[in-house]
């Protein structure tokens, strides 16, 4: 699924979740009583790639495309789950019970429904005593596209499961217990990134993260005659038993020859004593993790003080890493960055500042930062550009607004 132009169904509008109570009800039937809306933000990251899992910081931003999950209580012990914009027409919902084990799904084509039982697998472990209930899920949010469409989905399911159960949760706990089920159930060691930003967003800002502490200080984002917009390479990776979960086991083991926890804690020092120790590989990801620390440091003070020079740079430079010392680019993310880093004609002269990679890699979407009167036409540029030279179409792209996080709404 990319981001197609005109495919966005606005779900904070209360028309469009009207719509989707229409469907709820025309799929589960009944009456529309009881029923409520638990909206997610998806996300995109802003600089920080790959260093949440490795102790250190990042800075993303919620965005204004989200998961919506309908529900409504069910008077038996078992949750029903239809995902309207995934399965396929004719596709059974898929039903399950709880108060017991719940099973994780071995059919890839239904990856999806391994994130909603694995968050109501792991609230349960946390002791909390779930109720039936019907959950209709749709999502104006590409899957694929490196902005964190499972994470969305997860944290909207924890508010639903949350809400038909009467029972609370401070925003990192959910998060916590969100990441705990996509390492369980999607098999996917995920970082505490996504998770935390969807809980935990506020508008306006994006969320400088302390991924050891889990503090956060939310950065506003006042830049005058810029915006941040992601264009999609419609590229689709697959994190789950892949390189993902290879370059996480790399950056484990160095931590461990370095006798440190993380990479976070790790220094030239140690590099200087055990380097010797490490692959070549192993010593690339080493420096991105650390590289990366520091330029995420700098982003969120560049972004606070409205430096888009000092951006624009750092954006570059953190593609670079991604590219050459932790590989995980490919050749459509790199064309994509480095036709916007020569975007110079015309009228697209000067309308981006830097972009770069965004999310796992392999595929995805690239995250600018550009001048919004400007962004059709660059649109127009990449699209024509990525035709001719890499015989693919253009995934979509975004011109992005910092949203707030998940929340529980009247229907």
């Amino acid at each position: 699924m990319g981001i197609k132009k005109g495919s966005r169904m606005d779900l904070t509008q209360s028309s469009v979740r009207a719509e989707l109570k229409d469907g709820f009800l025309a799929r589960f039937g009944g009456r529309p009583s009881g029923l409520r809306c638990a909206l997610s933000p998806g996300r995109v990251n802003l600089i920080g790639e790959h260093t949440d899992y490795n102790g250190g910081f990042v800075l993303p931003m919620a965005i204004a495309r989200h998961t919506a999950v309908l529900f409504r209580p069910l008077g038996r012990p078992c949750l029903r789950v239809h995902a309207a914009d995934i399965d396929r027409q004719g596709e059974p919902d898929d039903e399950f019970g709880i108060g017991a084990s719940i099973a994780r799904l071995s059919d890839g084509r239904r990856q999806w429904a391994n994130y909603v039982r694995g968050v109501a697998a792991v609230l349960q472990r946390l002791g909390l005593r779930l109720k039936g209930g019907e959950l209709y899920i749709h999502a104006d949010l590409p899957q694929g596209a490196g902005l964190s469409s499972s994470a969305s989905l997860e944290v909207a399911t924890a508010h639903a499961l949350l809400a038909l159960a009467g029972k609370r949760l401070p925003p990192q706990q959910i998060a916590l217990a969100c990441q705990k089920a996509e390492h369980t159930y999607a098999g996917v060691r995920c970082g505490i990134m996504d998770q935390s930003v969807v809980a935990r967003a506020r508008p306006g800002h994006a969320l400088l993260l302390d991924c050891v502490s889990l503090s956060v200080q939310n950065v506003p984002i006042r830049l005058k005659g810029w915006s941040f917009a992601v264009f999609d390479t419609g590229v689709r990776h697959k994190l789950a038993g892949s390189e993902y979960n290879k370059r996480r086991a790399e950056c484990e083991h160095a931590a461990k020859l370095f006798g440190v926890k993380t990479l976070r804690d790790a220094s030239v020092a140690h590099l200087l004593k055990a380097g010797g120790k490490l692959t070549a590989s192993e010593h690339r990801r080493v420096r991105h993790v650390m590289t990366e620390d520091l330029r995420t440091a700098q982003f969120a003070a560049a972004l606070a003080r409205g430096d888009v020079e000092a951006l624009g740079d750092l954006l570059h430079r953190s593609h670079a890493s991604l590219r050459d010392d932790y590989q995980v680019s490919c050749p459509e993310l790199d064309f994509l960055v480095e036709t916007l880093r020569k975007a110079s004609d015309g009228p697209i002269r000067g309308a981006c500042a830097g972009a770069r990679m965004t999310g796992g890699g392999f595929g995805g979407s690239v995250v600018a930062l550009v001048k919004p009167g400007r962004f059709a036409a660059l649109r127009a540029h990449l699209t024509q550009q990525y035709l001719k030279h890499k015989g693919r179409t253009l995934g979509g792209a975004l011109l992005l607004e910092p949203s707030a996080g998940a929340a529980v709404t009247a229907c």
